[in-house]
């Protein structure tokens, strides 16, 4: 009878601290940020190494100015009090793309895969 109410009050506290620790809005679009800029450079590289540095820091600025604003306008969250959703609208389809909880972020491996489809098509043209 009493390991019924530790297992009710452990099963409480991991309740009460997801709860409180459940990623802001903020958080999530930060997250994404950090992907996306990360994918950025790893597909953009090998072309920013023929600009030289001072083009190279120009377009990486860039870049990151044009990402800011769209991840500003294309991300949102959906909170459920324990766990969060982040979520990407494109072409007026909302897919969701990562979850938060606990105070973390994680933002789908699919993302990457989708963007590297989409610059090996902007190559092409």
């Amino acid at each position: 009878m009493k390991s019924k109410y530790i297992l009710i009050a452990i099963i409480g506290v991991i309740v009460f601290i997801a709860i409180f620790t459940n990623p802001s809005i903020d958080e999530h679009k930060e997250a994404m940020k950090n992907k996306l800029n990360s994918l950025l450079q790893k597909n953009l590289k090998q072309e920013l190494n023929e600009m030289g540095g001072t083009a190279q820091a120009i377009t990486m600025m860039l870049g990151g100015a044009v990402l800011d604003g769209f991840v500003d306008n294309v991300v949102s969250s959906d909170n459920y009090i324990l766990f969060s959703t982040t979520k990407m609208t494109l072409d007026g389809e909302i897919k969701v793309v990562g979850i938060g909880a606990f105070g973390n972020v994680f933002i789908s491996n699919k993302i990457d895969k989708a963007i590297e489809e989409n610059l090996n098509k902007t190559k092409e043209l």
